[in-house]
């Protein structure tokens, strides 16, 4: 009894074994290629010799830097051109060693430390080693769908492959989507005869492929050679014809009605981009991108190219594209509708308009009190709106009037905010001071974001027995006029700031002081105008 337990625990434990060698839990995706520049065209590259023996197919160009050696040129071929110790090749070993420093520092999230990579089926994650690594038979890269999945390789030392192994993608990946799949070899990289490997290979000194392997990538051998033998190898850029540049776009940030916006690019993965960049604008509704409101072309400067600013219109969420226009050795690249999202904030638009205000009093005692009438009250709206009171058709008493009206009108874009303000006739009757008389009487007060505008018209406007105005006329600001005890202000205009921008224009402020006996104040017609959050 005691043997069969052992022999279960044995073979269950096998099991579980088994199982952690074939599949690998999946690990949170933190994998990003990085960036080879220059290097990205390069199927070789080597920094002391690159040498071949045999019928090798090199799909893309072949490179050394520092070193000046390339042996084995024929009999083996190269598709794209041969770069001894020039300038492409030295800036394309700078560049390679950027990414080796990258691709290093990325975050491991799962170490695979002593174990064999035949065998495994990889999720999208950073792997490490802490020395070297195996690869016996075969392992399987699965992109569980993600067109972006990427996979980073730290190795500390070196990389080995057995003879006929194989690295093969699943899951919807592809061995050239942005050269998705990077081997980071501390050391050496040595792949076995027969071998299909897929990846590049940042191999801090030397690269070597044995007879008939095959590999999808590039091979760059930062400080060592670059050995073949018999082999066909394509960069990703050499497998298309062209590197698959990415494209991220930077919007602006939130503005109000009529301001300026504007996007900026820049190309990661490129093979030294040339080009331009078309950026379009998209406006409030046009969620598919369909008909834009601008757009602007602009050259790549380096990799980066920007639209210039762009005067917004109404209120809303706008959308940016950029479009990357490709070159001879790289890709055209588009950044989707709706990835660049610019929210454009409203005005805010008030007033007021009333048609006469009135107080009085006599020995201190009151006489009179007339409140705003008709009173729109104050308004505060975003949008095109107007807020017609009815008109009142007559105040009696001690002062009478026929005919009030008040109105506010705004308007969204362009934010504009109008109060009108009107009396068809007035007459003011207390004891102690001149009858007040006038006839048709308007105000008006105007504001934008470039600011305020107001105007008064009077018809006819007496005092006692002196016409002050006797046909119509547009009296200037603040205009004043001193009859005695009776002070007038004609087209009392008085700007504000707080809590908006805004003008308040009363057609006519009447005021009387009388030693003590009689205190008259009168407003008629008052406009009010104001906005805010302008640009």
């Amino acid at each position: 009894m005691r043997t069969i337990r052992t022999i279960r625990v044995l073979f269950g434990a096998t099991i579980l074994a088994t199982a952690l060698a074939v599949a690998v839990p999946a690990p949170a995706q933190a994998a990003t290629s990085p960036p080879l520049g220059s290097a990205v065209n390069f199927a070789v590259l080597g920094a002391a010799t690159v040498t071949n023996t045999g019928p090798t197919v090199v799909t893309g160009d072949l490179g050394v830097s520092p070193g000046t050696a390339v042996v084995g040129f024929p009999p083996g071929a190269v598709t794209g051109t041969i770069h001894t110790t020039d300038a492409l090749a030295a800036q394309a070993q700078a560049d390679i060693g950027t990414a080796i420093t990258y691709a290093a520092g990325e975050p491991c999230d799962t170490n695979l430390s002593g174990q064999d990579l035949g065998g495994m089926t990889l999720p999208p994650a950073v792997y490490c080693f802490n020395s070297s690594a195996q690869l016996t038979g075969t392992l399987t890269l699965d992109a569980q769908g993600n067109p972006n999945a990427a996979w980073v390789f730290q190795i500390a030392s070196s990389l080995t492959t057995g003879s006929n192994a194989a690295v093969v993608l699943t899951g919807g990946a592809t061995p050239c989507n942005n050269n998705n799949i990077t081997w980071q070899v501390g050391a050496s990289a040595t792949v076995g005869t027969g071998t299909a490997f897929t990846g590049n290979v940042l191999a801090g000194t030397s690269v070597t492929f044995n007879a008939g392997a095959s590999g999808t990538g590039g091979l760059y051998a930062h400080t060592g050679a670059v050995t073949m033998d018999a082999n066909q190898v394509s960069t990703c850029a050499g497998a298309s014809g062209k590197a698959s540049p990415t494209i991220t776009t930077t919007p602006s940030g939130s503005v109000p009605a009529g301001g300026t916006i504007s996007d900026s690019a820049q190309l990661t993965g490129g093979a030294t981009p040339t080009g331009t960049v078309a950026f379009a604008l998209f406006g409030p509704g046009d969620t598919t991108c369909a008909t834009p409101i601008a757009t602007r072309t602009t050259p790549l400067s380096g990799t980066t190219a920007a639209s210039g600013p762009i005067t917004t219109g109404a209120a809303g969420t706008y959308n940016w594209t950029a479009v990357y226009s490709g070159d001879a050795r790289n890709s055209a690249a588009t950044s989707p509708c709706g990835s660049e999202q610019v929210v454009v904030t409203a005005q805010t638009l008030t007033g007021r308009a009333y048609g006469l205000t009135a107080t009085a009093s006599l020995l201190g005692l009151p006489l009179l009190t007339v409140p705003p009438t008709p009173d729109t009250g104050p308004i505060s709206t975003p949008s095109s709106t107007t807020t017609p009171n009815p008109c009142v058709a007559t105040l009696s008493g001690l002062v009478t009037a026929h005919a009030l009206c008040a109105n506010v009108t705004t308007t969204a874009f362009p934010a504009a905010s109008t109060a009108t303000a009107s009396v068809a006739d007035t007459t003011v009757t207390i004891t102690t001071i001149p009858a007040i008389t006038l006839r048709l009487v308007r105000s008006t007060s105007t504001t934008t974001c470039t600011g305020s505008t107001g105007t008064t018209t009077i018809d006819f406007l007496q005092v006692g027995n002196t016409v002050v105005i006797g046909h119509t006329t547009q009296p200037a600001p603040n205009t004043t006029v001193n009859l005695g005890a009776v002070s007038l202000i004609l087209n009392e205009q008085i700007p504000f700031t707080n809590p908006d921008n805004g003008l308040t224009v009363n057609a006519i402020h009447i005021k009387v002081s009388t030693l003590g006996l009689a205190k008259v104040n009168i407003v008629v017609a008052s406009a009010e105008s104001d906005i805010n959050h302008c640009p």
